[in-house]
């Protein structure tokens, strides 16, 4: 027991119990799936551990051979090939000393195919057979034998009951505690995440110290050894109790054989009687449906399902991101209780193009076992792999992808969501992400104005709402991200002049923003990133080609996307954009913050300095109070994009107050600089005021944006010819 717990803890299995509730204080029976040789062991520890009984569990007599047999043997396990098997496991649920475990598939099903034709059907030495009944036949032959004991004691026939209790080991004496139970059936699904056939330390070391390892033993090595090196959530589920006395009860020829005088102590004279055998087929359909509902669906079963169901092996990525994003939402909303942690997170950064560790994981190794390879925005599928037909022993190595679709197979609804889902054409899943990030992006701001609005400050909602201008069949798309402090408002003057210009624009709305300056006083620089990210997944799923443009910090952030997404963008766009504030004061806001936490922490309010004044140049959009901690978040925010610049690569245009009194000028001419791309301009417009987007060099600004902007859709990357007016000095490249 300490050492399987030290083994769980080094190599970091996970192991996660749901639904113990549901296992009875009574004789039972755990029917559980079988994929690799690690359940043999952990099954009867999980047992112990969690439930306190020592169970005995049946497992294939090949696995008693060597050491795994003594440590198999160690926690009750009783072997197929044990002549006796059967009386051990009767005697253990008439006592209810010990619980039993059986794998009811009969071997482990490495590769998930389970059902035909609506039929259970597993793998069998190159064939196909169904799953073996043998735990329902143990079931209903402890309970028949309990109920046969009962008619026994109430006819006072002692002889028959000792010819019992001395076949199957008990005592007479136990009878009566025997009659107080009652032998369930328990129903255990175990799945994995994630499940990998890769090179390993233990498949490495293996490979030096054995000599003609069979590929049957090296796939066994590279799948669990992958869990046993490189940790694996293991989630077990514990289904409902099935009750074995309701089948006794409701069948008129069982009823009979109870009370006619024979005692059946051997299993032949009960295997081929017609009322057991249909029962033991009715069992087994019964709990074979109840484990293989439970597997608990992650995001590789997504994937995976979804790869393998396009007609062409040809697929764009964004199609292929957007439909497992659809898949995802709908499972949570489905009502299934048994779906893995990690979808309950946020999944935004899939469709955004963000880094998302579960699928870059799972495209990583899909590559590197040639099984898709990505160019050019598209995933192509190499057909040949998913036509073939595998070796049962190796296909988790040859072809995980497969074998992870399969496991989802049985869960019918599911499988019917996903089946309908890969029928829509591909505007129609834009369509569908689209609106739901529009309505995503709504309902968070209409969540934060009812939590923090102020009576009295806040702006109407109309000001600090995110806005969609849609062109029909407008094929360029633009996102506009508005500053520090401010709202979308902000930047619907220029928005709409490239709206009425031939743009779809969405105006982001940055969290904490719009609200109340409490609100903002709880944000931090990735929760305005997000929001960014919202705006992106729209624009993507409305236009063919799309730039993206902000003031001020929405110019810094606009920077951030562009770095992070290489080539995703057709320009980038800054107007007033900070790398340095004007005032020296932002540099201490870490200090600031660093004492009102102190502060907070011994419950002490007076001393705190949490906001400041501000007076903005736009009254009707800006707040006037000014968090500390959210200048704090500016900053960390300025440094982490001061260092990405040279990342940035799309073709870009950096527009520059010359006496801005808020963001220092320099940092226009520094964000040129450090930006990376061959084709890149630098505006200066001679102003002394910071929302340029609402004074009079408004209108000079709206034109050298449209006309960056057309150029760049009209020539990509190509020299552009720019002009100016008055108002505007200009250096370019390019």
């Amino acid at each position: 027991m300490v050492s399987i717990d030290a083994l769980t803890q080094a190599s970091g299995i996970n192991i996660r119990l749901q639904g113990q509730e549901n296992v009875p204080d009574q004789s039972v029976l755990f029917v559980v799936n079988h994929f690799t040789r690690l359940e043999t062991i952990l099954m009867p520890y999980v047992i112990r551990k969690y439930f306190g009984k020592y169970p005995l569990s049946l497992a294939y007599k090949g696995f008693f051979d060597g050491r795994l047999g003594d440590v198999i043997t160690k926690l009750g396990a009783v072997s197929t090939a044990d002549p006796d098997r059967d009386r051990r496991l009767i005697n253990a649920l008439l006592t209810g000393v010990n619980p039993v475990i059986i794998f009811p598939e009969g071997q482990m099903i490495k590769d998930k195919k389970l059902v035909d034709k609506g039929r259970y059907i597993v793998f069998n030495t190159g064939g196909r057979r169904p799953p073996h009944t043998g735990a329902g036949r143990i079931a209903l032959r402890s309970q028949f034998i309990r109920e046969k004991l009962r008619l026994l004691r109430e006819r006072g026939d002692t002889d028959s009951i000792e010819k019992l209790a001395g076949h199957f080991g008990f005592e007479p004496s136990e009878v009566d505690a025997i009659l107080q139970k009652e032998t369930f059936i328990v129903p255990v699904n175990i799945t994995y995440y994630p499940v990998r056939a890769e090179e390993n330390l233990l498949s490495k070391v293996a490979d030096v110290f054995l000599d003609d390892l069979t590929e049957r033993a090296v796939e066994e090595m590279q799948v669990e050894g992958s869990m046993l090196t490189g940790g694996v959530d293991m989630d077990i589920n514990f289904g409902s109790p099935i009750p074995v006395q309701r089948y006794i009860e409701k069948n008129a020829g069982i009823q009979r054989m109870l009370s006619d005088g024979k005692l059946y102590l051997h299993p032949g004279e009960l295997k081929f009687v017609r009322p057991f055998k249909k029962l033991y087929v009715r069992i087994m359909y019964e709990y074979m449906d109840a484990i293989y509902s439970m597997t608990t669906v992650n995001h590789d079963h997504v994937f995976s399902y979804i790869l393998a169901k396009y007609r062409s092996d040809n697929i764009r990525e964004d199609d292929f991101k957007n439909r497992a994003y659809l898949a995802i939402e709908n499972i949570r909303r489905s009502g299934l209780s048994n779906y893995h942690a990690s979808l309950d997170e946020p999944q935004w950064s899939l469709p955004a193009d963000e880094v998302h560790d579960n699928y870059d994981r799972f495209l990583e190794l899909s590559e590197a076992e040639g099984l898709v390879t990505r160019k050019g925005g598209l995933l192509l599928r190499n057909g040949e792999r998913f036509s073939k037909t595998y070796d049962f022993h190796t296909i988790r190595k040859d072809n995980i992808i497969e074998v992870l679709k399969n496991e989802i197979e049985p869960l019918a609804d599911l499988t019917r969501s996903l089946n309908k889902l890969m029928r829509l054409p591909g505007r129609l899943v834009r369509r569908k992400v689209r609106n739901l990030f529009v309505s995503m992006d709504r309902r968070l701001f209409d969540d934060d104005y009812n939590q923090y609005c102020k009576e009295g400050e806040s702006k109407p909602k109309n000001i600090g709402a995110p806005f969609f201008l849609k062109r029909l069949f407008g094929g360029k798309g633009l996102i506009l991200v508005h500053g520090y402090m401010a709202a979308p408002e902000e930047i619907r003057p220029l928005a709409d002049y490239l709206h009425r210009c031939g743009y779809t624009v969405y105006g982001a709305r940055l969290r904490g923003h719009g609200t109340a300056p409490e609100d903002l006083a709880v944000r931090d620089w990735c929760e305005w990133y997000e929001s960014v990210g919202r705006a992106y997944v729209i624009i993507k799923n409305s236009a063919k080609s799309f730039a993206i443009a902000g003031f001020s910090t929405g110019g810094t952030l606009a920077l951030l996307q562009a770095a992070n997404k290489p080539d995703r963008f057709a320009a980038v766009v800054t107007i007033n954009a900070p790398l340095r504030l004007q005032h020296i004061s932002s540099k201490l806001a870490s200090v600031v913050v660093a004492w009102n936490s102190l502060l907070s922490r011994f419950k002490v309010e007076k001393g705190k300095m949490e906001f400041v004044t501000n007076e903005p140049q736009n009254r009707h959009i800006n707040y006037f109070r000014n968090p500390v901690s959210g200048v704090n978040q500016l900053e960390i925010l300025m440094n982490i994009v001061e260092k990405r610049l040279g990342e940035v690569t799309e073709p870009t245009l950096v527009i520059q107050a010359t006496d801005d009194p808020v963001v220092n000028p320099a940092s226009g001419r520094e964000i040129f600089e450090k930006i990376g791309p061959r084709e890149k301009h630098l505006i200066g417009v001679k102003a002394d005021v910071h929302g340029i987007l609402w004074t009079e060099e408004a209108a000079l600004v709206k034109e050298r944006v449209l006309s960056f902007l057309h150029q760049v859709h009209r020539t990509g990357v190509k020299s552009l010819n720019l002009t100016f007016g008055k108002k505007i000095w200009v250096r370019g490249k390019g």
